[in-house]
């Protein structure tokens, strides 16, 4: 049987890059070549910064690498999870950032938050049709075509 590693793969084995795909909305993408996956997390840097994923544990420090070529960690605001699996936010250092604040779901929340060991019990969640707005503009109304 083969043995198991909480890492996943090494973190040299993964190479990581940063693009801007539109005025201030990031692409991180992480590539693992021993597996052909790219797992991808965006940074909305606007008055409220948020990354959305992680990315698995084990890539983390080269994603916030990243982050530091377009903030400090000290402006991380929020960090969002879509949905609960470990390639979304299983680098969960981001907690180091002094005032980010988890956000997910309603129902991820009731679902996946509560009731395991060391996660995040302070967050906001949300139900389905409301909006966090992380500026002055009102983000569910922006294009990206």
């Amino acid at each position: 049987m083969p043995e198991v590693s909480r890492t996943f793969f090494s973190p040299k084995d993964v190479g990581v890059e940063i693009s801007e795909i539109r005025d201030g909305i990031y692409r991180i993408a992480g590539f693992v070549k021993d597996y052909g996956i790219t797992f991808n997390q965006f940074l909305i840097d606007d008055e409220q910064p948020t990354l959305i994923h992680t990315g698995p544990i084990g890539m983390y420090g080269k994603i916030e690498e990243k982050l530091k070529e377009v903030i400090t960690l000290e402006k991380l605001s929020y960090v969002a999870f879509l949905h609960f699996e470990s390639d979304e936010w299983g680098g969960m250092e981001f907690l180091k950032c002094p005032k980010a604040k988890l956000v997910c779901s309603d129902l991820s929340s009731k679902l996946n938050l509560m009731g395991w060991y060391d996660v995040p019990t302070d967050h906001i969640s949300f139900w389905d049709n409301e909006v966090l707005k992380t500026a002055c503009y009102d983000a569910s109304r922006a294009s990206l075509g």
